[in-house]
């Protein structure tokens, strides 16, 4: 794949955001909340975007970019650190186009800021589709991971890496769905945690993703052996 020119287009919704005052995991999601950052071999263009909140901790951004005969559209809903689960999560749809005359590069992230304590436990999935809408053989490919989730500068897991899929004229094409469950994460998130896309596309190429990566605090030991201690608490007062 060739790189492409780090010019990065930057979207920020001014949004509510959650703050965890309880449980092991003290953190906290900043109003700037959510970021897109789209970089592309067909040039630069300014995303547009619209963010809804839902509550004080979720809320739904839908936009999209276009440059060149290149495009990208979203629906992303984003929860920032929850104080009544522990937990938060950014998940969405994703569909990637190539009405160009040329395969085209695209780097896509896109995420919310913000810290949580660690321990945690991390979960996710990606799965999509290939569409070739030329009269030739379309293609689908990557160099590395075409999806990975990110908690600051870490990559805590990657999908289809090295995707090479190659279509007939007109052909759809399964990319498969990939899922992860509750591996422990024991770092801190100190910054963000976001989802990054990078394909190469052919002439006529669409692609659609759908992804999540959330996020749980694991309970310290003191507050594991209180809820046992009341636990067995309990038991007794039924025993009398």
């Amino acid at each position: 794949m060739t790189p492409s020119p780090p010019t990065a287009l930057v979207t920020k919704a001014s949004l509510l955001a959650g703050l965890l005052v309880c449980g092991p995991a003290l953190g906290a999601f900043d109003p700037g909340g959510f970021t897109i950052v789209i970089v592309s071999t067909a040039g630069n263009a300014t995303p547009t975007n619209t963010v809804t909140p839902i509550s004080n901790t979720l809320w739904s951004a839908t936009g999209g970019w276009s440059t060149g005969g290149a495009s990208v559209s979203w629906t992303n809903n984003t929860q920032g650190w929850n104080p009544a689960t522990n937990s938060g999560f950014t998940n969405g749809n994703f569909v990637v186009r190539n009405e160009s005359a040329s395969a085209q590069d695209y780097s896509i992230t896109i995420g919310m800021m913000g810290s949580a304590a660690g321990p945690l436990t991390v979960s996710g999935s990606v799965g999509g589709q290939f569409l070739n809408t030329s009269f030739g053989l379309g293609s689908l490919t990557s160099v590395g991971p075409l999806w990975e989730a990110r908690a600051d500068n870490n990559v805590v897991r990657s999908e289809l890496n090295n995707a090479l899929f190659v279509a007939q004229p007109f052909q759809v094409m399964s990319l498969g769905d990939f899922g992860f469950d509750n591996p422990f994460y024991e770092v801190s998130v100190t910054g963000s945690v976001s989802l990054r896309f990078s394909v190469r596309l052919s002439a006529g190429g669409e692609a659609s993703f759908t992804s999540t990566f959330a996020f749980q605090a694991v309970p310290a030991p003191g507050a594991v052996a209180l809820i046992a201690l009341a636990g067995a608490f309990g038991r007794r007062r039924r025993r009398r």
